[in-house]
């Protein structure tokens, strides 16, 4: 019995021993659509505007084409430079460095768009606001008083709405002269904050009604042109409930759904993809955030953006930030789950990081950058490249379901250039064999893999019964062409737009095609022709193991004017709770819901009794805002407008919302930090 006992025992560890180690199953429905792509990209040139570097780089335009893919390309329209008001940058510094990029892009055939964002008006349009925002916050004071420059947030001049928006035309006529459409226009970048560099504030049904008066002029002269907005937070637009993810009809996305107007005149929907602007979402949060997103605006049929996003460290794990150490941020895992996130629960069509390129030595290279210039790719360079290089303009997401949590899986589907595309993620800490179901799907495809160790590495061509993905890692694969310039009928002028929102309601899950519905739309431009090159295995890809120097961290800032007036304490209280939304996976699964309407609140300065949240901003800053006001008004950006963003537990304790600046700061202009979103070091 003893000896029959032991054999058990022993065929049992046996069997244990050999077990097969269970697969991923993914399936996947070509014949279920959902959103065409629009573009994937970032902000800027070679070396930040305000860095006044070295921002014309021809490798770099070149390298960000070809090697990692951009589609869509962000920038700033300035208002035109004064001696009282200085900009970052002129049309004189950026018209080369747009020049470059479309010839980087007409070479290869890329379809680049252009999407312009304005961080503030003309100085001459704005105004000082009303004492207290009364009777509204979109009020001027008496007497009327114009800022002394841009900076330090204020207010458009309602009476000078169509001075402003005869200002957007003139700008996209610029970029209309030297050959580049304009693809997509905000009025405003982050309406909802006061900040020490280009800002203007909108209160919410202000920013509405303006975008219905702006809209049809600009679109009179341009009528291509898609406008976009409000550029607010996805985490503060979906802030509401007990678990702070429920979208909430007290910010700017309902105010839009509310007035005809406006809704009848923007285009796209745009997020930055922030908890308070400067700190990465928790990927764990994400998938209910996009979610209530994509429920709440789903009936308007309008197409979603993520337009801004950063505060993820080029190493794979989340830890101390790289810029200030006493902060934690999120990691290049993070934000390959952050990128799936938006494609899957919020069907975003286009999605931009915030930096392209903040320097152009490895010592610049921090988590407000994917690259410091071309010769300095960090980890995130190469985790966007798995979508941005291999996911093109006019691709469709089809219905994926895994059968495993831990593996997140996408699929695309591009007529137009015979290309078939799967993204798969294992945040698991096993070796995931994968096996692929489905009809119609290809046998063999090109794979790319990034991990800790590896950065968009070429593995050559596999077949499908012979994939494993590897613990803590991404793997793009593509059958078919995925570079425009193997087909002759694309150009650098055609325009895939994605006709709306694909699909109308319901959480999807992995799982769960309830939304093969909706008006999925070719829209645009694109046209269907030219060879598809179904197959074969086109091109390599660019290097793809550079790796690059982390950085070593850079200026941690100077800790913020304290300021000196009002009742709002002793000015912007920088915090150093940073990131407190690191890790996590995204979580496979049930419907998050869609929150409900909370009350429709009041104006921004109303005082809502939410309850704060814990993370704090992730920086100081130096140097004092630039616009001019009277102490007297102090109270206006004061106690009521800092009450409400305290409680919403935007904790953007600056001297942004906190107050107007004196007469004294305002005549020695501080130079705008590294982040159109929030603190960041001071420029060198």
């Amino acid at each position: 019995m003893k000896s029959e006992r032991r054999l058990g025992i022993a065929t049992g560890l046996a069997i244990l021993l050999v077990a097969p180690i269970a697969s991923a199953d993914v399936t996947i429905d070509r014949s279920t659509k959902y959103q065409t792509i629009e573009g994937f990209g970032f902000f800027g040139a070679a070396d930040a505007w305000w860095n006044h570097g070295t921002v014309l780089n021809t490798a770099w335009s070149q390298m960000v084409i070809d090697d990692l893919g951009i589609t869509m390309w962000r920038n700033e329209y300035y208002p035109t430079a004064t001696a009282a008001a200085p900009q970052d940058a002129q049309w004189s510094l950026q018209k080369p460095v747009v020049q470059a990029l479309y010839a980087a892009a007409s070479a290869s055939k890329v379809p680049l768009k252009t999407v312009l964002t304005v961080w503030s008006p003309p100085a001459d349009d704005k105004c000082i606001v009303a004492a207290n925002g009364v009777p509204t916050w979109g009020t001027c004071a008496t007497p009327l008083t114009r800022p002394n420059d841009t900076k330090g947030g204020n207010i458009l001049d309602p009476a000078m709405v169509n001075s402003f928006a005869t200002w957007l035309v003139a700008g996209l006529q610029m970029y209309k002269d030297i050959g580049v459409d304009v693809y997509g226009l905000s009025m405003q970048n982050e309406p909802m904050f006061w900040e020490s560099y280009n800002s203007c504030f909108y209160e919410q049904g202000q920013y509405a009604q303006h975008l219905s008066e702006v809209g049809p002029i600009v679109k009179a002269s341009f009528p291509n042109v898609r406008l976009f907005g409000s550029e607010n937070m996805l985490g503060i637009e979906c802030g509401a409930g007990a678990n702070g993810t429920n979208f909430d009809p007290y910010f700017y996305t309902q105010a839009i759904i509310d007035n005809s107007a406006a809704l009848a005149v923007i285009d796209k929907f745009a997020v930055h993809g922030y908890v308070d602007g400067v700190t990465a979402t928790a990927t764990s949060k994400l998938a209910t955030l996009w979610t209530s997103y994509r429920t709440a605006t789903a009936a308007t049929n309008k197409s979603v953006w993520m337009t801004e996003t950063s505060g993820y460290n080029h190493t794979w794990a989340g830890g101390p930030c790289t810029s200030n150490a006493t902060n934690t941020c999120s990691g290049a895992l993070d934000l390959a789950q952050a990128i799936y996130s938006g494609l899957y629960y919020g069907r975003m069509t286009a999605w931009l990081y915030w930096q392209g390129s903040g320097g152009t030595t490895p010592a610049d290279l921090n988590e407000y950058d994917l690259m410091a210039g071309p010769t300095n790719p960090g980890k995130n360079y190469y985790i966007s490249k798995q979508y941005y290089r291999y996911i093109r303009p006019g691709a469709q997401m089809v219905d994926v379901k895994s059968s495993d949590p831990k593996v997140l899986a996408l699929a695309f589907d591009n007529a137009q250039m015979g290309a078939f595309t799967i993204v798969a993620i294992n945040t698991g800490t096993a070796a995931t064999p994968l096996t692929l179901s489905g009809n119609n799907l290809p046998s063999s495809y090109k794979a790319i893999r990034t991990s800790a160790s590896e950065n968009a590495v070429d593995l050559g061509t596999v077949t499908a019964g012979n994939i494993t993905l590897p613990p803590s890692s991404i793997t793009t694969l593509v059958n078919g062409n995925y570079l425009e310039s193997q087909l002759s009928a694309i150009d650098a002028g055609t325009e895939i737009d994605s006709g709306g929102n694909a699909g109308s309601g319901g959480a999807i899950g992995p799982g769960d095609a309830s939304e093969a519905g909706g008006v999925t739309g070719s829209g645009g431009k694109g046209g269907s022709g030219g060879a598809t090159h179904t197959g074969g295995v086109i091109g390599s890809g660019g290097a793809s193991n550079k790796g690059g120097a982390i950085g070593g961290g850079g200026a941690t800032g100077k800790g913020g004017a304290t300021g000196n007036g009002g009742a709002t304490g002793n000015g912007g209280a920088t915090g150093n709770g940073g990131a407190t939304n690191v890790g996590g996976v995204i979580g496979s699964g049930a419907s998050p819901g869609n929150g409900g309407r909370s009350g429709t609140g009041g104006t921004a300065g109303g005082g809502r009794t939410t309850s704060a949240e814990s993370s704090g901003c992730s920086c100081h800053v130096s140097g004092g805002a630039s616009s001019s006001g009277s102490s007297a008004l102090f109270s206006f950006a004061g106690l009521v407008l800092l009450a409400a963003l305290w409680r919403r537990g935007h904790r953007r304790m600056r001297q942004t919302a906190a107050r107007l600046p004196t007469p004294s700061e305002s005549a020695a202009p501080s130079s705008r930090h590294r982040s159109c979103a929030a603190c960041r070091p001071s420029p060198r």
